[in-house]
Parts: C-alpha cells; sequence; structure tokens
C-alpha cells in the first residue's frame, strides 16, 4: 500500500520531514507541477444501483444542461467572435467584465513562458495551454493539479488568465494551490478555441471574462412544489432562507458547523470563508441573523477553513499561512443584535496551516489534520493527525502525533513519490461502542488518507498504533468519511473518481465490524456526475455535500439488508442550479445535527443555505444503524472541561 512505514513505528522521522522541507521549498522555486491523480486499486466490488437512478432522471445530466454561467466572451476578429463557456479555477476572484486582448502565452506553465511576450502580455489576458505550446515545442508543462500558472501570469503583469486543456483532458476548477488576485477561467478544448488560440498567436484578439448568470438573491421560507424551491431543483427539501455571501462580506465560503447555546436554546452557524469566519444565529431559520466576522489572521488567505465546537468554543484552522488554531468562546455571541468584528480568545501556534480539523467531544482532544508548515511542506506530525489537548478550551496544549500511514502529502504528490509525508485529510475520532468487542472503550480515529482509509487507536496519544486500513477500486483521493452511528459502517467519498474515472457520483461503504480487516461492503452509484464532498450521518441519514448537485439525503436503513445492501435517496436540494457538471463548484459542506431540523449548506460562491426536510419529524423508535443515543456531537455526562 506504499506506506513505507510499520504501524508500530511511532516516531517522527525528522530526517524525512527536512528532505521533505527542502523537497517544497526547491518545487516551488521550480514552479513544479503535479499529478492528476494517486494509484488506483483494481479490485473489483460490488456496485449498487439502487433506486436512486432508477427513479430519479438527472437533475444536470452534465455541460449540456448548464443555464448561463461563466464565459469567455469574444468580442474580435469577427471570424471567432462569440462565447466559450468557462468554469473558474479556485481561489481566485470572481469576475468584473475584465476586456482586454488575448495573448498566447505557451503553457504559461512557469515566468519564463512569458519572456517572449512580456510587453504584449501586460495589461492584457493571458491565454494558455495544458501541457505543450503551440507556438514552442520546448514549452511543456507536466499535468497541473498543484501548477502556479496563474500567479505566473499576474507576475507578468496580466490582469486575466484563460486555460485550454490538453487533448482528452477535461476543463476543471481545482488546479491553483495559492491564491491569486487575478481571475483564472477554463474552457474545453473545442475546435472554436483552437481557432480563438490561433487568432491570438495571429495578431489582436478581444476578450471579455464575464458573468452571464444571474446573481441569487437573499430568499425566505420557500417550499419545496413542483420540483422547485425558487431558482433551485429540489425533492423532499424546502429552502427556509438564503443568504447571498455578498452579505456576510463572503469572499469565497468553506465549510461550516453549528452550536446550540445550552443555556438558551438558540441555534447558530459559524461558516468558514477566505477572509476569515461569519457568525449567524439561526433560531428562526427563516430569518437568520448575521453577528459579524472573526477576520483570518493570516498574511496569505486561502478559501480551505474548518470549524469544529467544544465546551462553548469554536475551534477553527485554515490552510492560510500563518493561521494556527484559533479559539473562539461562542457564549460571547449571546444578545448581540449588530455584525460586529471579533476577536479571538486563543490561538495553538504548533501549526502553521492545516487543511482540516476533528474534535472528538466525548474525550476533549482536537485532531488537527494536513497540517502544514509553509506552502505544502508537512508539519512536525507529518500532515498526519496532530494531537491536542482541548479540555481547557482557551489553553490548548500539543498531546502527541500519528504520523504514520498516511498519503503520501501535497509535497510527494507535487514530485511523483510514492511517500514523503503520513497525511490524512479529513477523520472521524470516537469512543468505540461497537461490534469488534476488541476494542470497546478504546478511542479510535478513521482517517480519509488520500489513497486508503485507515483506522488508528489514539488512546495512548504518545503512542497511537494503527488497527487497520483498506485501499478501494479506482481509488483517486480518500476524501471523508463518517461511521453509522451502530459503527458498523464507514461511509466514504472518493473527491476525484468522478473526473479521472468517468464515473457517476459514487459513495463508498466500507464494513468496518472488524476493524482489523475493514473491507468494502458496496458502492452507491448516484443518478449524478457531480463530484462528492462532506457527508455526515445523522438518525440513520445521510446529508452529502455534493457539490455542483448540492445537498443529497440518504437513507441508510437498508445499508446491511442481506439481499440488497443499499443507499436509498430520501430528498435533494440543488444549491448550484446553473450546471451538474464534475466541477468544484456549488455546496461545501453541512451540518444536520441541530434539534430544530435545520440543515445548514454552505455554498462555494453562493452564500449560506438553511433547508429542512420536508416532512422531517419526530422519528418513532431507533432507525437501524442507530444505537438509539442522540447523535448530536458533546461530551456525556461527567466528562466536562479540564480545569
Amino acid at each position: 500500500m506504499g506506506n513505507g512505514e510499520s504501524a508500530m513505528n511511532k516516531t517522527v522521522d525528522m530526517g524525512r520531514h527536512s528532505a521533505v522541507v527542502s523537497l517544497v521549498m526547491a518545487l516551488a522555486l521550480a514552479w513544479v507541477v503535479a499529478p492528476t491523480d494517486a494509484a488506483a486499486h483494481p479490485a473489483a466490488q460490488h456496485k449498487d444501483q439502487d433506486n436512486e437512478v432508477a427513479s430519479h432522471p438527472l437533475a444536470h445530466p452534465g455541460d449540456e444542461h448548464m443555464i448561463g454561467g461563466l464565459v469567455v466572451q469574444v468580442n474580435s476578429p469577427a471570424e471567432v467572435a462569440g462565447q466559450l463557456p468557462a468554469v473558474q479555477w479556485a481561489d481566485t476572484p470572481q469576475v468584473a467584465d475584465e476586456t482586454a486582448d488575448l495573448v498566447y502565452a505557451g503553457t504559461g506553465c512557469t515566468v519564463a513562458s512569458y519572456t517572449p511576450v512580456a510587453d504584449q502580455v501586460r495589461g492584457n489576458i493571458a491565454l494558455v495551454e495544458s501541457r505543450v505550446s503551440a507556438t514552442n515545442p520546448s514549452d511543456t508543462c507536466p499535468a497541473y493539479t498543484f501548477a502556479q500558472k496563474v500567479r505566473a501570469a499576474q507576475a507578468a503583469g496580466a490582469i486575466g488568465f484563460v486555460h485550454i486543456p490538453g487533448e482528452g483532458e477535461d476543463w476543471r476548477t481545482n488546479a491553483t494551490a495559492v491564491s491569486a488576485d487575478i481571475p483564472a477561467l477554463e474552457v474545453q478544448r473545442t475546435a472554436e478555441a483552437i481557432a480563438v488560440r490561433d487568432a491570438a498567436i495571429a495578431g489582436e484578439t478581444n476578450a471579455t471574462l464575464t458573468d452571464t448568470r444571474e446573481p441569487l438573491e437573499a430568499m425566505s421560507d420557500i417550499p419545496c412544489q413542483g420540483g422547485m424551491a425558487g431558482p433551485f431543483e429540489c425533492e423532499g427539501v424546502d429552502l427556509l432562507s438564503f443568504v447571498p455571501q455578498e452579505e456576510f462580506n463572503g469572499a469565497g465560503v468553506s465549510d461550516l458547523w453549528g452550536w446550540t447555546d445550552p443555556d438558551t436554546g438558540d441555534e447558530y452557524v459559524v461558516a468558514g470563508k477566505t477572509n476569515g469566519v461569519a457568525f449567524f444565529r439561526v433560531t428562526d431559520p427563516t430569518a437568520p441573523e448575521y453577528l459579524g466576522e472573526l477576520p483570518n489572521p493570516a498574511i496569505l488567505e486561502e478559501i480551505w477553513h474548518d470549524i469544529k465546537m467544544y465546551e462553548n468554543h469554536a475551534f477553527i484552522v485554515s490552510e492560510s499561512e500563518p493561521h494556527g488554531m484559533t479559539v473562539f468562546d461562542l457564549t460571547r455571541l449571546r444578545d448581540v443584535t449588530e455584525p460586529q468584528q471579533w476577536d479571538a480568545d486563543a490561538r495553538y501556534p504548533l501549526n502553521v496551516a492545516a487543511h482540516n480539523l476533528a474534535i472528538n467531544e466525548d474525550t476533549g482532544y482536537a485532531y488537527i489534520v494536513g497540517g502544514n508548515e509553509g506552502i505544502v511542506a508537512p508539519d512536525h506530525c507529518l500532515s498526519g493527525l496532530h494531537m491536542v489537548d482541548i479540555r481547557d478550551p482557551k489553553d490548548p496544549t500539543f498531546a502527541g502525533c500519528y504520523a504514520v500511514d498516511g498519503g503520501p502529502g501535497t509535497a510527494a504528490r507535487t514530485a511523483g513519490l510514492d511517500q514523503g509525508a503520513a497525511y490524512v485529510h479529513d477523520t472521524q475520532c470516537v469512543i468505540y461502542e461497537g461490534p469488534d468487542k476488541r476494542y470497546t472503550g478504546r478511542e479510535l480515529c478513521f482517517n480519509a488518507s488520500e489513497n486508503k482509509v485507515v483506522i488508528a487507536d489514539v488512546t495512548d496519544k504518545r503512542n497511537p498504533v494503527t488497527v487497520g486500513m483498506t485501499p478501494y477500486s479506482n481509488v483517486s483521493y480518500a476524501h471523508q468519511g463518517w461511521l453509522t452511528e451502530d459503527q458498523a459502517f464507514f461511509i466514504a467519498n472518493d473527491e476525484l473518481d468522478e473526473t479521472t474515472h468517468d464515473t457517476n457520483t459514487r459513495t463508498i461503504v466500507l464494513d468496518v465490524r472488524d476493524l482489523e480487516n475493514p473491507t468494502v461492503h458496496f458502492e452507491h452509484i448516484h443518478a449524478t456526475t457531480s463530484i462528492d464532498h462532506n457527508n455526515y450521518v445523522h438518525e440513520g441519514r445521510v446529508y452529502q455535500s455534493n457539490y455542483t448537485s448540492g445537498l443529497r439525503v440518504l437513507d441508510a436503513t437498508n445499508v446491511d439488508d442481506p439481499d440488497n445492501p443499499r443507499l436509498d435517496l430520501v430528498g435533494f436540494f440543488d444549491t448550484f442550479p446553473w450546471s451538474g457538471a464534475p466541477t468544484f463548484d456549488g455546496t461545501w459542506s453541512n451540518y444536520p445535527y441541530f434539534e430544530s431540523g435545520t440543515i445548514a449548506v454552505s455554498g462555494i460562491d453562493e452564500g449560506l443555505f438553511l433547508v429542512r426536510l420536508a416532512d422531517d419529524g419526530e422519528v418513532e423508535g431507533t432507525r437501524p444503524g442507530h444505537r438509539g443515543k442522540p447523535s448530536v456531537p458533546g461530551p456525556p455526562p461527567g466528562k466536562g472541561p479540564k480545569r
């Protein structure tokens, strides 16, 4: 499995860490770029094409269903004038009708690509190709998942950037690892796009980068009727309210989490955004109250933020640098009626940046994952589980590392290596009460680790060990997952399989009843083509944020049916009305744990959605896969904070 380390080796290899840091710095200076996918594991697995496919036609069958959207409007010359549909690269600003000449700069792979057109590109729009320049055969570029092409164009003075993929490549939206200050669009490689490229090479070609979509307005209390709730396709899910990101200084929205005030019962949402986090009181979900923001403390701001709660405090990490883990006392939001700018109550400084965060509220430990020490260098836990004692929330302290059996990490993948870190992209950590009695009462983490899922025993923070691990077929990027409430199954998602393996949206259900030998139980193939992202389990239902197809709600009642194990579609709410294509647009995450039934959903460029299942009510008895205990995270009786 390419781990290169035994499960019993708990010592962080600082020599290897130093080598990785040196490698990363060299790569940054050389502008080297990354392969697009991880190694696949070809073992065949049962695929469940259940009634979602049979009874629910594609809401968005693909690009042909796009309604308006981003375009490169070619103004001249007349023979190539027209619109080229486009997608936007993440972490670049929204287009603002930038109008200028298109200047062809080959691959745009390095700053050197712009040398032949240095005078022409300044103040204009850079037009580049993926792999090989049409004018200079020596100007080549490897696969570009983490290419800093937009930065190179910006450094050359361009005011915009347009990318044409290579032969056989699809357009992408996740091609930047560092944010840029100019908009970057990618068009499909069509005959029309190549004609525009040739015209730009031959002489002056003028274009406008524009968004033809009608902006979404704030809206409230719109039931799902006839398959629509306002402009949003839906089934069985009502819109309670929508807050456009412009109303809370959004600048790109990422993860979110919820908090219920134990004294007042008020419900709150904390949403990550490029320039910080936003606070909302959502007790009345049809009239959410924006309470202000906690600004991003970093110099280099990135969209990736993650938030979790413990003992009335929010803990926040970000890929922004330097960020650390910030702590905010949520009780300060009580009685607030006007938006204001907030400051943090504490900061844990032992990581510069991180991709994600999990908290086990039963034990009072936080698990920072995907930790970085500048650019893409692994932190001292090698981007694995960076364990922090938060039982005193305003005084978080280092507890240990789980730095084995992870993925290769960004730096190694950038260099085309199988090793380089022990990267964990996301995790769920629990006190185990499931069917494998050997581990009852142990604290276990279920890690999505790029090329596999790994189960680790972290009961002893100074001596964590690997319990079991499994790859699965067509693994591209093991992204995230969540346990069923009986802890028998782990419902996982792969963020890149829809694009690298040309599959419909796929959910992988792992059987973890034998923790030391987890296996694939079945795969649920959706009727959609969107990329799946974060999913959570609550009272026997799975709540999935699947980018361009929005929130999908699945019933896990029959997950272990002996004749037909499956997930059944309960309903959906499509937060991205313009496309269902497999791009990194639409919803990032959701929070389904409010007792009121309100579900909070984040839209990357849209804002905050509050929705509710149309038939939401008291559940009689308990659903299969549910222990009958509350799903809302929280410490058990007698396990309060450390004093």
